[in-house]
Formats: structure tokens, sequence, C-alpha cells
């Protein structure tokens, strides 16, 4: 016959100790009922209670992305910045090997076909000083251009059957020469110093027609931006028809004449040689797509770019053209109404490829040969003692002019 423990502790009052054990005995029973009520009364969660959990989660981890997305935009920044500083040291080292600074490339800015170039970029002759020798060494440095292009006096220099322009004293074959086929290896080679990686493009979609190695950055050879107080193209470029207008352009540190690091007479610490211009990219590159108006040197080139003339264009957005590597500083000039045409970093930054008044493929606008970034407030710059800086967009136009010429008598210190 079953008994419970109850019954048990009834029957063994009058034992020795049996009280104790039949205190025992009811704590057990109690201890089974009120298991026995918590399994009864357990249930799932319900679908507003699961729901809940899931919109929690889903703020959590909305509040989660932008933080990570800004700490890595943050190594990006930084990157850039390294690559910059590299820049910065190798010009430094080619003064200290030659006696010179490296050469600008573009030896000027006229705006047109006039504008006078070297054979090869600056980004080529500062491969050795960022470990990038082996490169180097397939160029060549030592033809004589005037006479191997057939090149016919213009002014001081000399203009090809294509109708490049080129400096009196360039040297060397044209990277994008068929009778120069190392030229185009070495051309397209992607250099990480020269690539910015906040750029929303990778070396293939950059160029996915030629995959010719791209550039973010630019030295500043020349920059007319209006300097006069009351004109009215103040903070614009100045026009070419201007009386003034010589008056008003100013030289970088970086030429065609043999400058030196002695030749800045502002203070290199004062002088912006380079900035970023990040997001150029061919012709074919939907929004980012841009072309030049000069021609190449070669007038059978092994990459045509095709412009209105011809398939003779200038590829602005690679390393090894002397076209993309160094600009001169104007502004948006040829912004249409109602853009406004105030040289500044960043113009033009929205939407993705520029308004219609300034699309990003017309020249001087968003990345075409003006200071721009994907860093949002502001862009990297380095200036002639090796140091760099974060240049906020918001930076006066002017005051930029004044921080890039090299011997204009107006100082503007940075602010730490």
């Amino acid at each position: 016959m079953h008994r419970s423990s109850v019954d048990f502790c009834v029957s063994v009052q009058g034992v020795p100790n049996g009280r104790n054990f039949c205190n025992l005995c009811e704590g057990v029973e109690l201890m089974k009922s009120q298991w026995n009520w918590a399994r009864k009364s357990r249930r799932a969660f319900t679908l507003v209670e699961l729901l809940v959990v899931i919109a929690i989660i889903g703020i959590l981890v909305g509040l989660l992305l932008p933080a990570v997305q800004a700490a890595r935009e943050a190594a990006r920044r930084m990157s850039c910045s390294n690559n910059v500083k590299q820049l910065g040291l190798a010009v430094q080292n080619h003064e200290s090997a030659y006696k010179k600074l490296p050469h600008s490339g573009q030896c000027d800015s006229t705006g047109s076909s006039t504008t006078v170039y070297m054979m090869h970029s600056t980004a080529t002759l500062l491969l050795p000083y960022i470990e990038q020798q082996s490169v180097y060494n397939l160029f060549n440095f030592n033809e004589n251009s005037i006479a191997f292009y057939g090149a016919s006096p213009s002014g001081t220099n000399f203009i090809t059957p294509s109708g490049c322009v080129i400096h009196r004293n360039s040297k060397g074959k044209s990277y994008d020469d068929p009778s120069h086929p190392s030229g185009q290896t070495a051309a397209q080679t992607s250099i990480p110093t020269y690539v910015c990686p906040s750029t929303p493009l990778d070396t293939g979609s950059r160029d996915p027609v030629d995959r010719l190695g791209g550039i973010d950055y630019m030295f500043i050879a020349v920059t007319d931006v209006d300097s006069r107080v009351g004109s009215a193209t103040y903070g614009m470029r100045t026009p070419s028809s201007d009386s003034q207008y010589f008056q008003m352009r100013v030289l970088g540190m970086l030429d065609c004449e043999g400058s030196r690091l002695a030749s800045t007479t502002d203070g290199t610490s004062n002088t912006v040689f380079v900035i970023e211009d990040a997001g150029r990219a061919h012709p074919n590159v939907t929004l980012f797509g841009a072309l030049s108006t000069r021609y190449t040197p070669v007038s059978s080139p092994a990459f045509p770019v095709n412009m209105s003339t011809g398939p003779l264009g200038r590829h602005m957005y690679a390393w090894a053209d002397a076209d993309a590597n160094t600009n001169g500083y104007s502004g948006p000039s040829n912004a249409i109404a109602p853009g406004s045409r105030l040289a500044k970093i960043n113009n033009f930054q929205s939407p993705t490829g520029g308004p219609p008044e300034c699309l990003w493929s017309v020249n001087n606008c968003g990345p075409n040969d003006e200071p721009f970034a994907f860093h949002g407030a502001g862009a990297n710059a380095g200036f002639g003692d090796g140091a760099v800086k974060f240049l906020s967009a918001n930076t006066d136009g002017v005051v930029l002019k004044w921080m890039i010429g090299r011997n204009d008598a107006v100082l503007y210190e940075m602010p730490e």
C-alpha cells in the first residue's frame, strides 16, 4: 500500500528524533509542490516579446555601425596622410640627391593645349624614393625627346606633331609610346603610395580600359586665384584677359626650371606643395570619369583617349602622366549658373558626380584638377618641410593661394 511522506511522519511521532524527521519530510513535500507549480506555470516567449527583443538588437546594431564606419574612415584618412608624408620625404630626398627639386611635369597651367610639359611626371621621378626602383627602371629617361618626336620650335619650347608642347629640357620617351613597351608595363603598375584608400574606386574600376595606375594627389605648379579685394572675380580664377592676370599668378614649389628648397623664400613650413585630388578616373567611368583637353606627345599612342579632336587626349588620372600629377589651383572656373566659381577645397562634393552646373567630368569641377578628397570635412596637404596637415573644407580660397605660393611674401601659418 502506498503511503505519502506525511503519513509516514505521523507514524513515527513517538520514535526518538521522529519529530525532526517529520519536519524534514514536510519540507520535502513543500518543495515538491512548489516545483510542480513552477513546471505547470512555465511558458514560452510571446510573439510581441520576441519582436521587442529583435527591435532592441536592431537599435543597438544601428548605433554601433556608424561608430565602426567612423573608425574605419579614421584609419583610411590616417593611411592617406601617411601617403602624403611619403611624398614629402621623397621630394626632399630627391633634392638631396640631385641638388634640385623634382620637376613639376606640367610646367604651367594655361587652361588650354598651350600648357607646357616634361616627358615624365613628378610621380615617375619619385619612384626610387618610395621603394619602387624596379618600376622606375622600366622607363626611358635618356632619349632626346625633341629629336625623337620631331618637335618644332614653339616660343622657348617645342611642339610635337600631335600638338603637345614640351619643355626645351625634356628627356626620355613617353610611357604611352608604342615603341616603349616597358613604359606601358610600368604605367599599369598600381602604386599604393599614390592611392588614397578613402577613394571609392579600386584599381580595376578606376581604369577598366587601359588599367593604368591611378593617383589621388596633385602637386601644384601655379595658382591664379584673384586676390584683389573688391574685384568682381575675387576668390575665383582671374580671367586670362584681365590686364593684371600675370600679377595674380603665384608659383608653387615645383617647376621645370630646377628650383630648390631654398627657392621657397616664404619658408617650406608655410608652403603647401601637394594636396589630395582624389577620384579621377578613365573617361568611360560613369560619374568619376574625366578627360583632359591637352595632347599626348605621341601621334599614335598605345593608350588612345578620344576627345573632340581625335584619340590624342592625356590620361589625367594616371600617375605616369604629367597631366595628372601636377595642376594649377584655380577654382571651378567652368561652373555654370547657379554654381559658384569660388575656389575652395572639395568644391561641388555632392551629389556623387557633381551637380548639373559643375559635373566632375568638366575641367576644374570636383576632383578634376582641384583640391578634393573623400574625407568629408577637408583634405590632406603636404608642406615643404615634410609636415602633413588636414585642411578644412572651410579654408578660405584666397588663404589657400597664399599657402601655395612659394615666394609671394604673404605668410599664413596653419593653427594647430
